[in-house]
């Protein structure tokens, strides 16, 4: 069962609201599937109508392309773990586990139940692995991030950096720190299951975010000690 939390998304990522309708939670919904079976390049709003029985024009009623519905949904990603993470950490008072739990909670964060129904909490986690820097790194980010549509995303590593700043004060570094732990996250996932060659973390599917944590804390523990 769905959990009722309140997810926000910039509004300039959407030219309608897809959760306020059926229509559009159907379009959430199916757009995650198709992106993480077949990939971004090969998905279309023509696929994307198909599976869900519409149209194509009533796919753009709700978004100018599939790179903003990719920023969408990227963005109710890192909404919800920034959420997590103030609810796991919110009476822990000593930083260094705040800090152990934060990585925990971005590492295991495709693990936690959704908060809707349309949203599937464990394909959105590939998506995101496989497609957030495509929707990140283009000609257009710097007007994008302006326009603050890359806002979840910095919100969470702001709150990460002063996790970093409580743990060491001292640290030269913390916003690049917390940018690196959430990168890690992403990037190793990533290796572990296409490119193995590239990291020590192996695809194994019962172990490795337990991997990644301990490496992610490995690293942390040796920078921030």
């Amino acid at each position: 069962m769905a959990i009722n939390i309140s997810i926000s998304v910039h509004p300039n990522t959407y030219l309608r609201d897809p959760k306020e309708t059926t229509l559009g939670k159907k379009i959430i919904k199916h757009s995650i599937e198709i992106l993480s079976e077949t990939g971004y390049h090969c998905f279309n709003f023509k696929q994307l109508a198909k599976e869900m029985s519409s149209t194509e024009a009533s796919v753009y009623r709700y978004f100018e392309n599939k790179h903003m519905l990719l920023v969408y949904l990227c963005s109710w990603y890192w909404d919800y773990l920034n959420y997590l993470i103030e609810i796991d950490t919110r009476n822990v008072k000593d930083p260094e586990e705040k800090l152990r739990i934060a990585i925990r909670t971005i590492v295991n964060g495709s693990s936690a139940q959704s908060p809707t129904e349309f949203i599937d909490q464990q394909k959105l986690h590939i998506v995101i692995v496989e497609h957030f820097f495509k929707a990140m790194f283009n000609k257009t980010t710097s007007i994008k991030d302006k326009e603050n549509l890359f806002a979840n995303y910095r919100n969470l590593n702001a709150n990460l950096t002063e996790i970093v700043k409580e743990y060491n004060p001292e640290f030269k570094y913390p916003c690049a720190m917390a940018s690196t732990i959430i990168k890690m996250s992403i990037d190793h996932s990533y290796y572990a299951a296409q490119i193995c060659s590239l990291t020590e973390i192996t695809n194994c599917i019962e172990t490795k975010k337990d991997q990644i944590e301990e490496m992610i804390n490995y690293f942390v523990q040796k920078l921030l000690a």
